[in-house]
């Protein structure tokens, strides 16, 4: 077989371009760390990376969520415990209004005091997220739950000092595979539907409780024997009633709390598996830099040895021998 000139040239210029491109792998391996860039450089573990990849995009949409859902009900645990401080403070005040020596004047001066208390507990119930949303209005988290009627008493659930304009949703978020966690309670369950000791919902929202008993110390009983036989039995009414809507208060509050605990455990098995991950896919992608480095050497030699034979059989001819 007669090998003319031009295929020789072909098949020098060929295998210095072969050897170019091997070392351009290489740097391109180096310079990003991978050893593989793209499937034809490991197709078995291309595809076992992409794998991995899909499920690490899952769990870090779980993580994202474990975070959100934290956040949601840090805040409204803070909001709860605001609330329950705020009922202990009526109670305290309520117990000193219970005194029979007080006069009208006093027990006046105390109903100022738990007014303030009452626009605190409605402006707590109207809490809102750093997003403007409404943290206890249920799914209605654009609509200010709670609004104080322009009513007069007695209140109670049919005549309410404040109306709930939320609905009785819970927001949810997928946290983990096999678990979607409430990150809300809806204000009715906490303010409005007030359970006794034995679980049964009372006639009064904490409101009402609170708003008639302002009343009741209000109404002057120094001139009024009828008012002040009934003020004992009213005030420890109100004592009774905001007991039930503290432990309301407590039972969502410990309720969070397991929530968030929960998400604690959550987060750090998240965490690990992530991290497993990670470990996955450096060892199927990740280059060894040593080997990366040695196997530049050899093509760098050998791109030489291409070059200089190229050089020396290209410039071959017969006229030289003659």
């Amino acid at each position: 077989m007669r090998i003319s000139t031009s295929m020789i040239y072909d098949a020098g210029v060929s295998g210095i371009q072969n050897t170019q491109a091997s070392e351009l792998d290489t740097y391109n391996q180096i310079a990003t760390g991978r050893r593989v860039l793209t499937p034809s450089d490991d197709p078995v573990a291309a595809a076992q990376a992409l794998v991995v990849q899909q499920s690490q995009s899952v769990t870090a949409n779980y993580a994202t969520n474990q975070g959100n859902a934290q956040d949601r009900l840090t805040l409204e645990e803070t909001q709860l415990q605001s609330a329950g401080d705020t009922i202990q403070a009526v109670l305290d005040k309520l117990v000193q209004a219970g005194n029979t020596s007080l006069s009208d004047v006093n027990r006046a001066s105390i109903a100022q005091e738990l007014q303030t208390r009452l626009d605190e507990m409605v402006s707590i119930a109207n809490s809102q997220d750093g997003s403007g949303h409404y943290i206890f209005s249920g799914y209605q988290s654009n609509t200010r739950p709670f609004s104080v009627n322009n009513v007069t008493g007695p209140y109670s659930n049919t005549n309410p000092y404040v109306s709930y304009n939320g609905d009785q949703g819970t927001i949810t978020l997928q946290v983990d595979a096999s678990r979607q966690m409430a990150v809300s309670d809806n204000g009715a369950s906490v303010f409005m539907r007030i359970q006794d000791g034995n679980g049964n919902v009372i006639s009064q929202s904490v409101f009402d409780t609170l708003k008639n008993a302002i009343d009741t110390l209000n109404t002057p009983v120094a001139n009024n024997a009828a008012a002040a036989a009934a003020l004992p039995t009213k005030v420890s009414d109100a004592i009774n009633q905001l007991h039930d809507a503290l432990n309301t208060v407590v039972q969502v509050r410990t309720s969070v709390g397991a929530r968030r605990s929960e998400l604690d455990s959550l987060s750090t098995a998240t965490s690990a598996v992530n991290l497993q991950y990670k470990t996955t896919l450096s060892n199927l992608q990740d280059m060894d830099y040593a080997d990366a480095i040695s196997s530049l050497s050899k093509q760098q030699v050998q791109l030489q040895a291409a070059q200089k034979a190229f050089v020396t059989v290209s410039s071959l001819s017969l006229f030289k021998l003659i």
